[in-house]
């Protein structure tokens, strides 16, 4: 479904519009004390200089809807031995309840924050009574770990707080691998450009360079050849990934060609998405397809320095030739 808000880190310029939407007493009621009621303009551009001079990457974003800032989620990672975990709290004004939107927001925080922090469990506590922020957590994946009894109190009434739980590996588990549709295509220019390695310290190139014919062969026409095949990795229906073969016959070669009967491999993953076992998911899922088509082998380039070559070795790709920066590399299906 087409995203109806922007999830961004907060700006000076949104002030007005956050205290516009904050100053509810309807949304007072479902927060912690410590959120200002009534909320002034004041109360809101001494929060975002807060949540500015915080360190990055930041835990405290803005939900937009039509370019204003109207609520706003967050999560506040632990310290100690309780430092893998993180509570995240969130608001949306009034006006935008009923949308549908807080519960999509929910799952893109959640997504951020298993990619850019190294935690292990991200959780909620839930007033008893605010059965919306139930709703929201359990389609965003959430589970109800636990109930804890006379646990707050909130205008003056003692209230049961509703703690609900979402673990890394349930979060990785949610990643949906799919083939590459013909909707799907022009993402693959993105995936190409993504799929060049960039040495650390060494400016990116230019998006342009995937149009040179020797980088831009692996996607020309892609899927008019019998042997292209793609598979794309997906989070809550965002492509964040994807994995695809194809022989390079023709006049131009690829840099892992081996010959004219094996497919060779590219893959790429948006940045935030690296280092999840989303890569090697993709890996084997295409692996098993080619041994199941029956091909023999199957071949690809890698930058010696690219943390990617030792996946490729422990799916069992073998060194077969070596340049001074770069392995060619083969795996045998049979």
């Amino acid at each position: 479904m087409k995203q109806n808000f922007e999830l961004r880190e907060w700006r000076l310029s949104d002030a007005a519009s956050l205290a516009e939407n904050a100053n509810n007493i309807n949304i007072w009621n479902n927060v912690r004390d410590y959120f200002p009621h009534p909320y002034s303009e004041e109360d809101g551009r001494q929060f975002i200089e807060m949540v500015l001079d915080k360190p990055k990457p930041a835990v405290d974003l803005a939900i937009v809807v039509d370019g204003k800032a109207v609520g706003g989620i967050g999560i506040v990672p632990q310290k100690d031995v309780e430092r893998i975990g993180a509570e995240i709290g969130y608001w949306l004004g009034e006006n935008y309840w009923n949308r549908g939107i807080m519960t999509d927001v929910v799952r893109e925080m959640t997504n951020y924050a298993f990619t850019h922090f190294p935690l292990q469990k991200i959780y909620a506590p839930v007033f008893d009574f605010n059965i919306a922020s139930h709703k929201v957590l359990q389609k965003a994946g959430f589970e109800r770990e636990v109930i804890l009894k006379q646990a707050a109190i909130k205008n003056n009434k003692v209230i049961d707080l509703h703690y609900y739980s979402l673990f890394k590996n349930q979060w990785q588990e949610s990643v949906t691998i799919r083939p590459l549709t013909n909707d799907d295509l022009p993402i693959l220019e993105q995936l190409l450009y993504e799929a060049i390695f960039i040495p650390e310290g060494v400016e990116p190139p230019p998006v342009e360079v995937i149009k040179q014919p020797e980088i831009n062969v692996y996607i020309h026409d892609f899927g008019k050849k019998k042997d292209d095949y793609c598979l794309v990795a997906e989070i809550d229906g965002k492509i964040v990934g994807g994995v695809w073969v194809r022989i390079l016959s023709g006049e131009i070669k690829g840099f892992g060609n081996v010959d004219d009967e094996t497919p060779e491999f590219a893959i790429s993953l948006f940045k935030e998405y690296r280092n999840q076992g989303i890569g090697t998911k993709l890996m084997r899922e295409m692996i098993d397809y080619l041994k199941n088509k029956g091909y023999q082998q199957c071949s690809l380039a890698v930058q010696k320095a690219n943390y990617a070559a030792k996946m490729y070795l422990n799916l069992g790709f073998e060194i077969i030739k070596e340049k001074e920066e770069e392995y060619c590399m083969r795996l045998k299906l049979k």
